[in-house]
């Protein structure tokens, strides 16, 4: 049990690591690429590590769920704003500095749970039970 959670922490300060890298990089590479051609390269790589971690981590016989017909216009949306999403991102990286676009982007965390909440009556749910805002 405790080997796991160390490993989790692990994992969780990787991925504070590399999320809290991207916008500067970003920056970097938007000197060689344009906004549109960074965001579809970011999002090609993106695809290819979790195509990667599908491919290595999946086992003999596992079956996931399909997807169903009243499932489609949330599919859809979500393909329309991912695309969106990066392309504005960068853009907006394009266009201030990075220390700015950083401290922007750590408000789409807060965002997403105000959306989570208020739009889809999402509840927190804790090791110690169920927490309502």
């Amino acid at each position: 049990m405790k080997s796991k959670q160390t490993y989790a922490i692990l994992l969780a300060v990787l991925a504070a690591v590399f999320y809290s890298v991207s916008i500067p990089v970003s920056k970097v590479l938007l000197g060689f690429a344009g906004p549109t051609m960074l965001a579809a390269f970011l999002y090609l790589g993106a695809g290819a590590g979790i195509g990667s971690l599908f491919l290595l981590r999946r086992k003999p016989g596992d079956r996931t769920d399909r997807l169903s017909r009243s499932d489609l216009p949330y599919t859809i949306g979500m393909i329309v704003l991912d695309i969106m999403a990066p392309i504005l991102l960068m853009n907006g990286v394009e266009r201030t500095t990075a220390a700015n676009v950083s401290l922007l982007n750590n408000f789409e965390i807060a965002a997403t749970a105000l959306i989570a909440f208020l739009v889809f009556h999402e509840e927190y749910q804790s090791g110690c039970g169920r927490l309502w805002f």
